[in-house]
């Protein structure tokens, strides 16, 4: 999710509390109820995640605090693999891994933990809560971030492919890997291993050899900005099938504020990729 995204869905929940009124999940829908809070928001539809998010601040017992109910919302997230972004089994990288990026943010204390590109742990806002509870960092990322997570107790090694990114991972190395995050690269429109290339070089190249063959039939082929640019497919069409994942800011009964998130970042991404997600200076 972009910033502005984020910065949305907080400004959505204290514009919330500010009318006095708060989100709740009350027989399979979204209810309006009284009171300032608790609350709890999400981005798309995922109502068992903000059920489970629901369940955990709006306790009889009084209530848990926001923190773990972004827990408890992102972590329903994972297990379900809300629309193959989020937790094990979706988004393979450009190897066929899947991989997992989490942060979480404690507006009662301003203290934050992230892990990004995590491997063989399938829990990723779990990991990022031990970073914030248990370290002095924001962001611990690859195999540190699995060695830590496994540490600290969270299961692993666990393989967090499924056969069904596994196959989306064939069907895109039978399409020459293509769509993919690559560009100013050799050999252009199929699969790696890539060399960087010059394209002022390429270009002048190109450009001398049609003139030397064509004199000035294609000369204003060459005034084109888009000559040689990248194809990014990935822009064309943006749904939250191949974009964006769960974010969610909770209000608990004290006020506290705390938000969170957790992706298996982009499909087809290159590995050790780290999605803005566990990047604090993005939210």
């Amino acid at each position: 999710m972009g910033r502005s995204s984020v910065r949305l869905l907080v400004a959505v929940g204290l514009l919330l509390l500010r009318f006095n009124w708060c989100l709740a999940v009350d027989g399979g829908g979204v209810a309006e109820v009284g009171g300032a809070f608790p609350m709890v928001v999400s981005t798309w539809p995922f109502r068992e995640a903000v059920r489970a998010a629901w369940e955990v601040v709006s306790a009889s017992d009084g209530g848990g605090s926001a923190v773990d109910a972004v827990v408890a919302g992102c972590s329903a997230c994972e297990v379900l693999r809300c629309d193959g972004t989020v937790g094990p089994g979706g988004s393979p990288d450009e190897n066929g891994e899947t991989t997992l990026d989490a942060l979480i943010m404690n507006g009662a204390t301003m203290e934050i933990g992230a892990v990004a590109a995590m491997r063989y742990v399938k829990d990723g806002i779990k990991a990022a809560k031990l970073v914030m509870d248990h370290s002095l960092h924001t962001l611990l990322v690859g195999e540190k971030a699995t060695d830590f997570a496994i540490s600290m107790g969270l299961p692993g090694p666990i393989n967090l492919s499924s056969p069904e990114s596994l196959e989306k991972w064939a069907n895109w190395r039978q399409n020459h890997c293509q769509p993919n995050f690559w560009k100013n690269v050799a050999p252009a429109g199929s699969c790696g291993p890539y060399r960087p290339i010059n394209l002022a070089q390429a270009l002048d190249s190109v450009k001398h050899e049609v003139e030397g063959s064509q004199g000035g039939v294609c000369q204003d082929w060459f005034q084109s900005d888009n000559l040689l640019e990248p194809i990014n497919s990935h822009l064309k069409f943006i749904d939250r099938h191949n974009h964006d994942t769960i974010s969610m800011a909770v209000i608990d009964k004290m006020g506290h504020i705390a938000v969170g998130t957790s992706t298996n970042g982009a499909t087809f991404k290159i590995p050790g990729r780290a999605t803005e997600h566990s990047n604090s200076s993005s939210w």
